[in-house]
């Protein structure tokens, strides 16, 4: 008797608790997918041929070498059961989502050094800047530190539109870059004053000061991030505000 009431309350515990594994799913909005395809290192195609653009991050255009460390970790996950929770849709129709096979794969991607954080949820804003800062610290993935790095200091005015770059070591900068957490990237001509001031908008070179001439704006005002780059896409610099 005893045995039978021990056998029916592991089998009670048991189905509460694939209850509730489910009941989350659903309090989520996840589903269960295959992911059929990884188009590149932040957009996958399900089974359904459903295309998802994981939110939260922004990996390395496809044609670039850095490119392949998210392509391939999205791979080993191809033909396997993931998690997706929808989030929308994006302005080229893709499903925003969040992917979980268990672990939170957007937010991995971003710990593994693989991706940088874009556009980041309200509410994951403090555990996306955290592994990233964490991932570029321990120089993860794209995050290898330049050997100049210590000779450089960036800072961005938003308002303002203007990136003000001091050169300690009077290097010559042809050929480095800068991004943001987007895609948009200003490439350096040949410079080597101590200090640069980098224009978002239209204007012509002088020996200080450089213009992007970009159409819009570059920086966002309420939060953003840059990243500088030498000729050999070593991390020089980093400049974090409003996380």
């Amino acid at each position: 008797m005893k045995r039978m009431h021990a056998f029916m309350l592991s089998l009670a515990i048991t189905v509460l608790l694939f209850s509730d594994i489910h009941f989350i799913k659903n309090l989520t909005n996840r589903r269960e997918h295959i992911i059929e395809r990884v188009v590149d290192g932040d957009t996958i195609v399900l089974e359904n041929n459903e295309v998802l653009r994981l939110a939260n991050i922004n990996s390395p255009e496809k044609s670039e070498p850095s490119s392949i460390q998210a392509i391939d970790f999205l791979k080993s996950f191809e033909n396997h059961p993931v998690d997706v929770e929808s989030l929308g849709r994006d302005k080229y129709k893709r499903t925003l989502a969040r992917i979980y096979s268990p672990d939170y794969l957007n937010l991995e991607l971003v710990k593994k050094g693989f991706a940088k954080k874009f556009l980041v949820d309200e509410k994951e804003l403090k555990i996306f800047a955290e592994a990233e800062s964490q991932a570029i610290n321990n120089q993860k993935g794209i995050w290898q530190f330049s050997p100049d790095k210590l000779c450089i200091k960036v800072s961005v005015n938003p308002k303002e539109e203007i990136v003000q770059l001091s050169n300690f070591c009077n290097l010559n900068l042809a050929n480095w870059h800068i991004e943001d957490e987007s895609r948009k990237q200003f490439f350096f001509p040949k410079i080597s004053s101590p200090l640069i001031k980098i224009h978002s908008l239209e204007g012509k070179n002088n020996k200080t000061d450089l213009y992007w001439n970009s159409k819009q704006d570059i920086w966002n005002n309420d939060r953003d991030s840059l990243y500088l780059f030498d000729s050999q896409n070593k991390l020089a610099g980093y400049y974090v505000y409003g996380y």
